[in-house]
């Protein structure tokens, strides 16, 4: 079991993934924890499993998009994985005082929609302040940087929202940010930050495996294989058009 430490604060980084799901089938709307496969939404209350339809995190990890196939339902359809800390709601209620845990979920249509949307607001931004200052340099370069900055110190807020459309109910993931409100969240970002640094050199790749979601896909034509590690090319990439060349990103001195 490994742990992350960091002045009053500590989080968890478990041995075993948990299986967090953002289940946007039309009775749920909510975050489920190691929930097993086609309860019903009162079988999941009664065993423990629901855990609420608002989560703020750290987030520590955003991987680009990739087809999966999982069950019957998502056949070769695109998902963002993220790894977070939550610091509110439910999920993190399960832990007392300044405490948490490192957790990943996948998110696909408008969640994922929703969650690229933040970015390309923040790029926006960033264009923003490049003309601003005078046009310095490569604008796309000024802009990852700002990017790159952004899941340094903000918290990422999740919410179900519910959707009555042609084809029935349904829930996505909206999603918003705001600034760290606590000395708690603010390490919740230095931990995260600790993890994306890690995973970029290998150290901590360990900590950030795809074999849970390889099990979800236990139906899919080919089996993916585990991701290298997290660098901040593969995060340029998730914003580039496709075929587009990705400028390296230096490493800190």
């Amino acid at each position: 079991m490994e742990t992350i430490k960091i002045n009053n604060s500590v989080f968890l980084i478990p041995p075993s993934q948990p299986k967090l799901q953002a289940n946007c089938a039309k009775e749920y709307g909510q975050f489920l924890l190691d929930c097993p496969p086609k309860l019903t939404i009162l079988e999941a209350q009664a065993g423990g499993y629901l855990k609420g339809n608002k989560a703020d995190f750290a987030i520590a990890i955003s991987r680009p998009d990739r087809p999966m196939t999982i069950n019957e339902n998502f056949i070769n359809e695109p998902f963002t994985e993220l790894w977070g800390v939550p610091v509110a709601g439910q999920l993190k209620d399960q832990f007392k005082g300044s405490a948490s845990m490192l957790l990943s979920f996948l998110i696909h249509r408008r969640s994922k929609d929703s969650f690229a949307g933040l970015y390309n607001h923040f790029a926006h931004r960033a264009f923003q302040q490049w003309c601003e200052e005078g046009m310095p340099g490569d604008p796309k370069e000024f802009c990852y940087t700002a990017i790159a900055s952004v899941l340094k110190n903000y918290i990422f807020c999740a919410e179900f929202q519910k959707v009555d459309g042609a084809l029935g109910t349904y829930w996505f993931i909206q999603w918003s940010y705001r600034n760290p409100e606590s000395d708690f969240e603010r390490d919740a970002l230095e931990a995260a930050e600790m993890i994306r640094s890690g995973a970029e050199d290998g150290t901590t790749l360990h900590w950030v495996t795809n074999e849970t979601y390889e099990r979800w896909a236990d139906n899919a034509n080919k089996t993916v294989s585990a991701l290298p590690a997290v660098s901040e090319a593969e995060a340029r990439a998730s914003l580039q058009p496709q075929n587009q060349q990705v400028l390296p990103q230096s490493k800190k001195q």
